[in-house]
């Protein structure tokens, strides 16, 4: 049975943090040689991120079990809540706890209108998850090389 919670992040699990994105990044890293993998980030650069007050990291847990992780906060104190990176260990991919962490997300912010994520378009996977969550393309794209595009997703929750 599958119980996904969000449990922030503290400052001493960082290192932590940090090599688990690594993890869960190296397979699509390796894949797409492209030079914007969480996977490269340094564990300085994931400090940092932690560090603005706008955004918060949270690990994906299931029954006490780290699952995952996802960052959401805003981006230049703009009202967009901003989903990313986003992740879920390679041995827990494809059974509900993607889905079900965004559901938490969204319950964390009730007040969020409007969320915002971006993903590489050759990764079905991903793009369907997303779109299940209620996303849709906002027809932004990146390409970042021959191999990989970036596209952005936003979602309107409410009035």
């Amino acid at each position: 049975m599958k119980e996904v919670t969000l449990e922030e992040v503290l400052e001493d699990e960082l290192e932590l943090l940090h090599k688990m994105q690594v993890r869960a990044f190296m397979p699509l890293y390796e894949k797409y040689h492209d030079d914007i993998s969480p996977a490269v980030e340094s564990l300085e650069y994931v400090k940092g991120r932690f560090s603005i007050p706008s955004r918060k990291y949270y690990f994906v847990m299931n029954y006490g079990i780290k699952v995952g992780a996802i960052n959401i906060g805003t981006k230049n104190a703009d009202d967009i809540m901003n989903i990313g990176p986003f992740f879920i260990l390679p041995e827990f991919q494809n059974m509900g706890f993607g889905y079900a962490a965004i559901q938490e997300a969204f319950k964390l912010y009730p007040e969020a209108l409007h969320w915002h994520l971006d993903t590489i378009l050759q990764e079905p996977t991903n793009c369907h998850l997303y779109e299940k969550c209620g996303f849709v393309r906002t027809g932004s794209e990146t390409v970042i090389n021959d191999k990989m595009t970036i596209v952005d997703y936003e979602l309107l929750r409410g009035n």
